[in-house]
């Protein structure tokens, strides 16, 4: 499972190109909703997302399926993280903009290694990891870890919060082993959990637990099932954890940069809202752009575990929190990841100031009173 950082330099100067896209294929009718957000030249929005292709894709998969920057000559599409030192490398050209959707201990890791990422916007308003073992182990608490292995789904970074765990329990971080995926972007594969290789994995609620869940054991050919799971509790929180939306500062720096970001937020939250207010639609129209393994139905309970994670936000979808980078910052310092920064220095308020005034009228950006749908894992 070593971190994949072979690939060709073609990709190093054009990473949005070099990844499957996750946009729907088929060609929508042009509509515009960002009002007078409009670049003087095409302009292309790649945005990163963690993981296999699902629930997040939702709010961006609408954004082409609606058309509603075509009219603009914004083009946005996603795609998976690659592995490694190429991870928050993007296409570095004035046409392109390359968005991370990351957590912030992620960002300061590529910041240590040069990338000078800056948060242009807010996600998640909690953190959506669990460590899971399984139920009928020995492992059921964050001291059973030690001398064994911990499979992160996720990329460096990602394991600040096991690592705060470790440290209240007093163990030493070198006497667990963590592993991270060649490929973050493949789905995650329960056989190494079954068989005691790893003593836990922490994975993402609204993507790898499905997937832990629904394996199939090849002695019943059936999914192992929730009941088969056992959760160890994290303080998450104290983590900061939570995705946000960041792009390095060279990426952003030009007037047509800032304003395709500023309309691809706009429409972004158009199709957030979307996905929060009719889920079931969400999922078909991610399985329908043929981006995802997971069934609708499945893809149905993901999409409403993300929306438990950003909704409500009394604040508004896509707002900074900078009380919780600040935490992020000072946990991921704590555990040796990155180097002590304050909040402000690490966000660019440009984007959100552009778009202030453009939010779309009718659009929910803080569903408030929302509550999460009762909806069982098939």
């Amino acid at each position: 499972m070593l971190r994949n950082t072979a690939l060709s330099a073609l990709c190093m100067v054009a990473l949005i190109a070099c990844r499957p896209s996750i946009a729907p294929s088929s060609t929508p009718t042009p509509s515009y909703i960002a009002g007078s957000l409009v670049p003087s030249k095409p302009m292309a929005v790649g945005i990163h997302l963690p993981g296999t292709p699902g629930a997040l894709a939702g709010g961006i998969v609408d954004i082409e399926a609606v058309g509603a920057l075509t009219a603009g000559n914004i083009t946005v599409g996603s795609q998976t993280f690659s592995g490694g030192e190429l991870a928050f490398v993007g296409a570095e050209t004035d046409n392109v903009v390359d968005l991370f959707v990351a957590d912030a201990a992620t960002a300061l890791l590529a910041n240590a290694a040069g990338a000078d990422l800056v948060m242009v916007a807010s996600l998640q308003r909690l953190p959506g990891w669990r460590l899971v073992t399984i139920a009928s182990g020995s492992t059921s608490a964050v001291s059973d870890l030690a001398g064994g292995t911990v499979f992160v789904d996720g990329i460096p970074g990602d394991e600040v919060p096991l690592l705060l765990a470790l440290k209240d329990a007093g163990i030493d971080a070198g006497e667990v082993t963590l592993v991270f995926p060649d490929d973050p972007g493949q789905p995650y594969d329960a056989a190494s959990l079954l068989d005691g290789t790893i003593r836990a994995v922490l994975l993402r609620t609204f993507d790898g637990y499905a997937r832990i869940a629904q394996y199939v054991d090849p002695a019943t050919e059936m999914g192992i099932g929730e009941a088969a799971l056992r959760e160890i509790p994290l303080d998450y929180e104290s983590a900061g954890s939570g995705l946000d939306v960041w792009a390095t500062r060279t990426s952003i720096a030009s007037d047509d940069q800032k304003i395709a970001v500023a309309a691809t937020l706009l429409a972004w939250s158009q199709g957030s809202a979307k996905c929060r207010e009719d889920v079931a639609t969400c999922a078909t129209q991610i399985s329908d752009g043929s981006i995802s393994d997971l069934s609708v139905e499945t893809l149905q309970w993901t999409i409403n575990q993300l929306n438990a994670s950003i909704w409500p936000n009394p604040a508004g979808l896509f707002e900074i929190d900078a009380t919780r980078l600040g935490v992020a910052i000072s946990a991921a310092n704590s555990v040796g990841i990155g180097s002590a920064t304050t909040a402000e220095s690490l966000i660019d308020r440009s984007i959100l100031k552009l778009a202030q005034e453009q939010w779309v009228q009718g659009v929910d950006r803080n569903g408030a009173g929302w509550t999460p749908l009762d909806l069982p894992l098939p």
